[in-house]
């Protein structure tokens, strides 16, 4: 008898060893993940691009944010962005991790303004709106006048030649405005300008939005309409400062009862019906350097 239960303890000894050894469990300790970035320069010259891609582990989400670059944000991990103006400008990644954590890493990048090209004045030009001492010949006096919706200010640098006018659409328009914009440079005497070939100006604008430049008589108007994607006349919309040549007999081209013996409105902006102007964002054309030429 005594020999059965200690045979019976030993099974039962024997049982409970193996049934632990089946309970036993692997325990891996949690790696966070990491947070790894490149940015392919840190130094580029206005209008190139700089191309981010994020290498980091165990994310749930990512976000970019591009200061001064397009786009201007993104989740994706590889971005191409570019920069239209110069300046010193600061790229943020946030990184979510699986486990919710959350880290950031900034890159910045030096974009170099382009160059001002040199102010080179015909012998025979006539000066409306410029800083410029080379002129010779200069207009009488003129006004700046919003007609419709235009905000006109002034800028005290950062211009062609440093000061110039800022035409912008409000960016949150009223639903009872009007879906049209306008903005007008005019003589306070009418000018003859029919001995010239050019009108001449320094513009400013990454606006998708089409315009039409108008030249006005007594009663009157010529135009020249440019839309987003032609860069007619030198018109780009790269954000940059572009000169716009623009020939005088394209305005008599359009309509030739305009008599330019005796001109009022020099420039008048006028933004492209059907086109509502409300439904832009970027509706600013920035004007300076503005003269008149010969050849």
């Amino acid at each position: 008898m005594i020999q059965l239960k200690f045979r019976y303890l030993i099974l039962m000894l024997c049982m409970s060893l193996l049934s632990c050894e089946s309970d036993v469990r692997e325990v891996y300790l949690y790696n966070k993940g990491t947070l790894e970035a490149t940015s392919t320069n840190t130094a580029i010259k206005a209008g190139e691009t700089v191309t981010y891609t994020d290498f980091s582990t165990k994310v749930r989400a990512i976000k970019w944010t591009f200061q001064g670059g397009s786009p201007g944000s993104s989740i994706e991990p590889t971005v191409a962005v570019k920069y239209a103006k110069g300046g010193s400008y600061i790229t943020t990644l946030e990184i979510t991790y699986v486990d919710n954590t959350t880290e950031k890493k900034t890159f910045n990048v030096e974009v170099e303004a382009p160059a001002i090209p040199p102010v080179v004045v015909p012998v025979d030009g006539l000066k409306i709106y410029s800083d410029s001492p080379d002129f010779t010949k200069t207009a009488a006096t003129l006004n700046w006048v919003s007609s419709n919706q235009f905000v006109i200010s002034d800028k005290a640098d950062g211009g062609y030649e440093g000061a110039y006018k800022s035409f912008t659409l409000p960016a949150a328009a009223p639903a009872t405005e009007a879906k049209w914009a306008m903005a007008i440079l005019q003589f306070t005497a009418v000018t003859d300008i029919s001995s010239y070939t050019y009108l001449n100006l320094a513009v400013q604008t990454t606006s998708t939005g089409k315009i039409r430049f108008r030249m006005k008589d007594a009663t009157n108007t010529g135009y020249v309409e440019f839309d987003a994607t032609s860069n007619l006349y030198g018109l780009k919309r790269d954000g940059n400062w572009n000169m716009v040549k623009i020939p005088i007999a394209k305005y008599k081209e359009q309509n030739p009862l305009l008599d330019l013996t005796k001109i009022k409105d020099i420039l008048v902006l006028r933004s492209v019906d059907p086109e509502d102007v409300r439904a832009l964002n970027n509706y600013t054309f920035n004007i300076d350097h503005i003269y008149l030429s010969k050849q």
